[in-house]
């Protein structure tokens, strides 16, 4: 009985951490095994960023329906989004006017950092902006505070 009690105690401990929700128990019961609940709640993404993770998360789970990916996704969609900072340009879906204006680069540098992003895909963070051809690194290292991805 003691040990049936111990071993209640995490999973009770677990769901606290996660708020309720649909997908919460899928959560609980598919992903524990590997992540803390806590786990979750330190990381932000973007209704896409979360799909690809549930989906190549999915791939290492036992026996897991669609609809229970999809409802993964939707939760953690839901409680954990990515928020954008008004304070910053997302160089991921900014325009090139919005990026010389923001970041202080020339119109030619800015749209070859959209033509840049449209033929390779999203940035994950600043430093990738350095190996592009045609911006002056030293600029996007200047600006790097007020980027988002």
């Amino acid at each position: 009985m003691i040990r049936y009690l111990l071993f209640l105690l995490p999973l009770a401990a677990q769901s606290q951490t996660l708020p309720d929700g649909p997908g919460k128990a899928i959560i609980l019961r598919e992903c524990t095994a590997c992540h803390q609940p806590d786990h979750f709640t330190k990381y932000r993404h973007t209704n896409e960023e979360w799909q690809a993770i549930v989906i190549r998360m999915s791939q290492r789970v036992r026996a897991i329906t669609n609809e229970e990916i999809e409802s993964v996704r939707k939760y953690l969609a839901s409680n954990y989004p990515k928020l954008d900072d008004a304070t910053k340009v997302n160089v991921n879906k900014a325009t090139s006017e919005e990026i010389a204006q923001r970041l202080n680069l020339t119109v030619d540098e800015a749209k070859t950092v959209v033509d840049y992003r449209q033929r390779h895909g999203t940035f994950r963070e600043w430093g990738e902006l350095l190996a592009i051809y045609g911006v002056d690194g030293r600029k996007i290292e200047a600006a790097k505070d007020s980027m988002s991805f």
